[in-house]
């Protein structure tokens, strides 16, 4: 095992150090991702392995096998973030002011950041590139800055000095506990047609296990709407211009004390920037959701509307 291991980490480590900026962790995963990704593509893509259980799985290959990985893969983010925001006792310890809870700690191992900065670069945003039904310009545009900030965070940019750490679990890791309903829920969207046909064509409907995939699809679409709004929609603004933007801002203005060696300060900015951005797009994305559940507790609102503008 250590023949295997050992040639990995120093690989790992090279392309670190002299190419990406990555953690060797961070590469790791990412590679792993990205192997996974190419093995499960061609696997399911029927023009390679022709078999004779067919489905949209076989229509959506490269699709399907992203799908495959971000599943568990939010489900890993979503573990350590809860454990360590919501149920780590010393959390508060060593982070009773700003600046410590900005610059106090440094984990170069820390999962949710290496997944955050690593499998993003390395295998999502390729994948969102080169796979059709992935290419949408704002989820590419979110995952690249998902990608910047993880990377600003885990010390890309300031000498491995790491950025904000304190806050690291939250946003790689607590927030994605709605992306792990919504990685199912995604599957049967009507963008992607084959999946949706098959899922309702008439041929299937009455069978018992297209029941069990419909309920199932409906019971994650309402745990989805409800976990964004709680923890997106509402918590994300609320951890955001409460806590975070006010320590980087205090922190890296702190008269007091001087910045920590190679942490330019440019970083402090961009940070700020782009973590307010983001929660804003949450809330945007919140008031998408309130509208799709407000057309659903209020089915004939919408119609009434069309027929007096018809009148009109």
């Amino acid at each position: 095992m250590d023949a295997i291991q050992n040639p990995l980490i120093d690989t790992a480590t090279t392309l670190s150090t002299h190419y990406l900026p990555l953690t060797p962790i961070a590469v790791l995963i990412g590679v792993t991702c990205l192997v996974a990704q190419i093995f499960l593509t061609l696997l399911l893509d029927k023009r390679i392995f022709p078999r004779k259980w067919q489905g949209p799985w076989n229509d959506l290959p490269g699709f399907t096998a992203h799908q495959l990985i971000a599943f568990p893969s939010m489900c890993i983010l979503t573990y350590y973030g809860m454990r360590d925001w919501f149920y780590n006792p010393d959390k508060e310890v060593g982070n009773e002011t700003s600046y410590d809870r900005v610059f106090g700690e440094t984990n170069l191992s820390d999962i949710p950041l290496a997944i955050g900065s690593g499998a993003i670069l390395i295998w999502d945003t390729p994948t969102s590139l080169l796979v059709p039904a992935l290419q949408d310009p704002l989820m590419l545009f979110h995952h690249v800055g998902m990608f910047l900030v993880a990377a600003t965070m885990s010390g890309a940019f300031s000498g491995g000095k790491m950025i904000g750490y304190y806050y690291a679990c939250y946003y790689f890791g607590v927030i994605e506990i709605s992306s792990i309903p919504l990685t199912y829920v995604d599957v049967f969207h009507p963008k992607y047609k084959y999946y949706f046909e098959w899922l309702n064509h008439k041929k299937n409907v009455n069978r018992p296990v297209m029941k069990v995939i419909q309920g199932v699809n409906e019971l994650c679409r309402i745990v989805f709407a409800i976990l964004f709004l709680i923890f997106r929609g509402v918590y994300f603004p609320y951890v955001t211009f409460k806590g975070t933007i006010p320590d980087l801002w205090h922190a890296y203005n702190d008269e007091t004390k001087q910045l920590p060696d190679g942490v330019p300060m440019w970083t402090g900015y961009f940070l700020i920037c782009f973590v307010s951005l983001f929660a804003l797009l949450q809330c945007y994305w919140g008031m998408l959701i309130l509208k799709q559940i407000y057309k659903m507790v209020v089915p004939g609102d919408s119609g009434k509307k069309k027929k007096k503008k018809k009148s009109n």
